[in-house]
């Protein structure tokens, strides 16, 4: 459930940076935080994130790309702050899998939509052929 390999030794980043260094928006940062999800430290009017929250914040876009609900992250990493890291892991790894099996379903789905529009379009061609 690491973030990668950048996960060791890191400078903080200031907020123009960590949007900068992760691909996301400035709204998408404050969002995160409004949730709870993160929690940078202030200097005067800047945001900085140090290890701790750009980790968090790679853990999320990882969920984010497996299309994983905001909240079901933001649980998970309340979980590792009152659990610690074996039972956020086990999380993650259940989570994940229930994950495949809802993407499977989906890819399922697809494949028939897939076939009932090709049925249709060859169904078109020979009338309008």
């Amino acid at each position: 459930m690491d973030g990668g390999p950048s996960h060791a030794a890191r400078e903080p980043l200031r907020f123009r940076d960590a949007c900068r260094r992760y691909g996301v928006t400035k709204r998408t940062l404050i969002h995160y935080e409004a949730l709870g999800i993160l929690s940078p430290r202030r200097e005067g009017r800047d945001r900085v994130y140090d290890r701790r929250q750009q980790v968090r914040l790679e853990l999320v876009l990882r969920g984010r790309r497996f299309r994983l609900p905001l909240e079901t992250l933001r649980q998970l990493l309340e979980l590792y702050d009152a659990e610690g890291r074996d039972a956020q892991q086990r999380r993650w790894r259940e989570v994940l899998a229930e994950q495949a099996r809802t993407l499977e379903a989906e890819e399922r789905h697809l494949a028939r939509l897939r076939s009932e529009i090709g049925t249709i379009l060859e169904a078109e061609g020979r009338i309008h052929g």
